[in-house]
C-alpha cells in the first residue's frame, strides 16, 4: 500500500476511533449476562445464609458453595463467547475484565482473613464492590451501573452499623439494586 492511500481525513479519523469506541461499549453491554449471573446468585447466598441462621443450620454459610457452579458458568460462558466472536479484545474490555478479576480475587481472599476483623466481610466486600461496579458504569458510559455502584456503596457503609443477620439482608438488596437492576436493563439494550 502506498503512503497516500494509509492516511485518513481527519474526519475518517474520527469516525473510525468513534466506531470503536462504541464497538467496546457494545461488546461490553453485551456482557449483561454476568450481572444476572452473579446478581441473581450473590441475592440467593445471602438470602439464604439469612434464612439458614433463622432456623439454626449449624452452617448456615454453606450456601455459598453456590458461587463454585457461578465461576464455572462465567468461565464457560466466557469461553464460548470468545470463540464464537472471534475478534480482537479491545482495551476498554481488557480493563473491564482486569477489574472484576480483581475484585474476585479479594472476593476469595477477605473471607480467609475475615477472623481479623471480626468477620465483618460483608461491609468491605460491599464496599470494593461498589467501586468496580461505578468504574464498569463509567467505562460503559452507562449511568445506571454507577448509580448502582453508589446504592452498593452506601449499602456498605450502613452495613457497619448492623448485625450480620441484618448485613445479609441489605446486600441481597444493595446486589438486586446495583446489579440486577443494571443488568435486566443492559440486556433490554441489546
Amino acid at each position: 500500500m502506498s503512503n497516500e492511500t494509509d492516511k485518513l481525513s481527519p474526519q475518517q479519523s474520527l469516525e473510525l476511533i468513534t466506531g470503536m469506541i462504541n464497538e467496546a461499549k457494545g461488546n461490553v453491554r453485551n456482557n449483561s449476562f454476568y450481572y444476572l449471573l452473579w446478581g441473581w446468585v450473590l441475592v440467593a447466598a445471602h438470602l439464604g445464609s439469612f434464612t439458614l441462621n433463622e432456623i439454626d443450620f449449624p452452617y448456615p454459610y454453606a450456601v455459598w458453595l453456590i458461587i463454585i457452579p457461578a465461576w464455572i458458568a462465567s468461565f464457560v460462558h466466557g469461553s464460548r463467547q470468545a470463540k464464537k466472536q472471534l475478534r480482537t479484545v479491545t482495551h476498554l474490555e481488557r480493563v473491564n475484565i482486569s477489574l472484576w478479576s480483581g475484585f474476585g480475587v479479594l472476593a476469595v481472599v477477605i473471607p480467609f482473613f475475615g477472623s481479623f476483623i471480626n468477620y465483618q466481610i460483608n461491609p468491605i466486600i460491599l464496599l470494593v464492590g461498589s467501586l468496580v461496579t461505578v468504574i464498569s458504569g463509567i467505562i460503559l458510559k452507562y449511568r445506571p451501573l454507577v448509580i448502582g455502584g453508589a446504592l452498593i456503596f452506601a449499602c456498605g457503609l450502613v452495613s457497619f452499623f448492623l448485625s450480620s443477620q441484618q448485613q445479609s439482608l441489605i446486600a441481597a438488596l444493595a446486589i438486586a439494586v446495583g446489579y440486577l437492576v443494571p443488568g435486566y436493563l443492559l440486556k433490554a439494550q441489546k
